[in-house]
């Protein structure tokens, strides 16, 4: 094999894909990456760890197609470490030459026959916006269970679902205690999938530009796909649905009130008043008078309180507790002006930007 490319492409494609190896491999030869250079002219870079596998299509210039299996982690530090510029990469059964004028590196290549095979991406159900897909995931999967506790009959909680239904793409993910739901724009076929939080989060930033092209698996086989044309990753679903949570939002007819605040004024309140907190689990307190709210964090020692504006209906004298960090986590995402509609103090509450409606969550209170 012989190719010639530049530093940056190669260097942040073996990046990327380094990254989604497993750091332990139960076998040197999945520590290792596929460089491929067809007769076509085509070059890719690809990787996979039985879970999820990554696949670059890379602008190189193929002199002698070949390919070759190199350590992910020696072929991301050498490229890294290469001058901008092109590369030349000489492969043969035994080493992968890397190399610029004053540089040169042997990096010994592994059998290709030992390489697992990479899973088939399923057929392209439809596109998506990047950057809104990539913004939805990522804060979804700061609300999903850690996968440590998402076990047993937890275990759609450890992922970020994904469905598209009549025209709309719902992303959607719950621990149980919190609950986030994205509708984005969608024109093309039904379907869904399930993947693990910090995976799907992992590929939707990578993936963060121009339009992303999903496929949901087809029955049976358990594997989905994501691609923006030049790099394509295949995950390995949850073998669980993810639950219905609509069906837990509160009906805002039900609420005994509604408040509007400021979001980023909300945000800072929430943190200034967990400062005295003894730990993050200790809850702040959000209590309404006739002139806004007071949100007051601390007792039985160090204690602190912050006035905000509160536009609120039917809410004097009502009080609820919340785990500061959780409170913050759902709001983060609003822009703006946010509603929280409440019934009962022991009861969650309906969280929506005033301007927006791509965008809901579920919040439960903290009994004190």
């Amino acid at each position: 094999m012989k190719i010639r490319i530049e530093q940056k492409q190669l260097a942040d494609a073996a990046k990327r894909a380094h990254r989604r190896l497993p750091n332990n491999p139960p076998a040197p030869i999945m520590g290792g990456l596929i460089l491929e250079a067809a007769d076509t002219g085509a070059v890719t870079l690809s990787g996979f760890d039985y879970e999820t596998s990554t696949r670059s299509a890379l602008d190189a210039t193929v002199l002698e197609p070949g390919v070759v299996v190199v350590s992910g982690r020696m072929l991301a530090d050498v490229t890294a470490a290469l001058p901008a510029g092109p590369v030349d990469l000489v492969g043969d059964e035994y080493h992968l030459e890397v190399s610029t004028p004053g540089n040169q590196f042997q990096l010994p290549v592994m059998a290709r026959n030992d390489y697992p095979a990479l899973p088939a991406a399923p057929a392209a159900s439809g596109t998506v916006d990047g950057p809104g897909f990539a913004a939805a995931v990522v804060h979804a999967a700061t609300v999903a269970m850690p996968q440590k506790d998402a076990v047993g009959r937890f275990e759609a909680f450890g992922g970020v679902s994904v469905a598209a239904v009549d025209g709309t793409l719902w992303v959607r993910a719950s621990d149980s205690y919190r609950m986030v739901q994205y509708a984005l724009p969608w024109a093309d076929a039904d379907g869904s999938l399930l993947i693990p939080a910090p995976d799907l989060a992992a590929t939707a930033k990578a993936l963060d530009s121009g339009q992303v092209t999903i496929g949901f698996p087809t029955p049976g086989s358990g594997v989905a796909s994501l691609s923006n044309g030049v790099l394509t990753v295949t995950g390995r679903c949850i073998a669980t649905d993810f639950p219905d949570i609509t069906r837990l939002f509160p009906k805002k007819e039900e609420a005994q009130g509604k408040a509007t605040f400021d979001a980023a004024g909300l945000a800072a309140a929430v943190k200034r008043a967990g400062l005295v907190n003894e730990s993050d689990v200790k809850p702040i307190r959000i209590a309404f008078d006739n002139e806004g709210a007071t949100v007051s964090g601390g007792s039985g020692g160090p204690s602190g309180r912050t006035r905000i504006d509160a536009d609120h209906e039917d809410l004097d004298g009502f009080e609820i507790c919340y785990r500061p960090g959780y409170l913050a986590s759902v709001i983060a995402p609003v822009e703006g002006a946010v509603d929280m509609w409440f019934t009962t103090p022991t009861k969650p509450a309906l969280v929506e930007p005033v301007d927006s409606d791509t965008y809901r969550a579920v919040l439960m209170p903290v009994r004190v």
